[in-house]
């Protein structure tokens, strides 16, 4: 029996608030599928779904039970003004660090070098490169299967970058005017209080440090200064708990650099900027 795009979704959110899960993921694969906006989802509403688009919500409805999330559901997350395909070998960019990369725009308007490191999607370096025309950006991890997902992304979106398989500054041994990097930063010992979805599907190796998750903080500090030009920037996102552990570590580790530590909109000291 035919049914409209309203009372499928209606039912599908249903689905999902009975198995307690967020009903909004419902709406996020179907727009997403269909390539709409809310609004134009709105003025469909009370049109017949056809059975295609039925069926593939019904698969994809199965997956958000399983806790797959929406994103890698689809296989594409937004950031800023773009789509970017994900996958589980990367993570889901968050809209926090969006307020990172506005803080580099702002910056570094006359860079001419540039670093994502840790780069998974590409989301960051991307959008840098696609904002900052005149900056060279270049894009590392240790992951060859992220790097793959970020190649795919800049050429999807016409990106002229460097991708560069390295572990932190291991294969990068020439300086740039700002490095930016969202570290793994979480402790393990979060594991429990975490999303199950981030622990099930989001790749690990992308989300957790030791030493209480401050452990490549620690061994990007001793080598940060060695990979940045005087008077360039590093640009780091962190846990809301972390900055006074940053700061003592930062006291020891480059008592020369300045540091600024801004929080996000929901009011967490979520960023770092450590001036060289």
């Amino acid at each position: 029996m035919s049914r409209s795009y309203g009372e499928a979704l209606r039912e599908a959110e249903r689905l999902l608030s009975s198995h307690g899960l967020e009903p909004d993921g419902a709406d996020y694969v179907l727009t997403t599928r269909l390539n709409w906006t809310r609004s134009r989802l709105i003025l469909h509403a009370r049109d017949v779904m056809p059975a295609a688009v039925d069926d593939q919500l019904q698969r994809d409805l199965q997956q958000l039970i399983a806790n797959v999330p929406p994103q890698y559901v689809v296989g594409r997350a937004p950031f800023f003004d773009d789509w970017f395909r994900v996958t589980p070998d990367v993570l889901i960019p968050r809209f926090e660090t969006e307020e990172l990369v506005s803080w580099v725009l702002s910056d570094q308007q006359a860079a001419k070098t540039g670093l994502d490191l840790g780069t998974g999607s590409g989301a960051i370096g991307i959008t840098l490169a696609q904002n900052l025309p005149n900056t060279h950006m270049t894009l590392s991890d240790v992951s060859a299967a992220a790097l793959r997902v970020a190649r795919s992304n800049a050429d999807a979106l016409s990106a002229n970058v460097e991708v560069v398989e390295s572990d932190l500054f291991a294969e990068l041994p020439q300086r740039f005017d700002f490095v930016v990097t969202n570290l793994p930063y979480i402790s393990h010992d979060e594991e429990s209080v975490m999303d199950v979805s981030t622990i099930d599907y989001e790749p690990h190796l992308a989300l957790f440090a030791d030493d209480h998750g401050l452990a490549l903080f620690r061994r990007f500090f001793a080598t940060v200064g060695d990979h940045v030009h005087p008077g360039g920037a590093a640009y780091l996102e962190f846990g809301y708990h972390q900055q006074p552990a940053l700061e003592r570590m930062l006291s020891v580790m480059l008592p020369a650099a300045t540091a600024e530590f801004r929080r996000d909109m929901a009011g967490h000291p979520r960023m770092l900027k450590v001036q060289f």
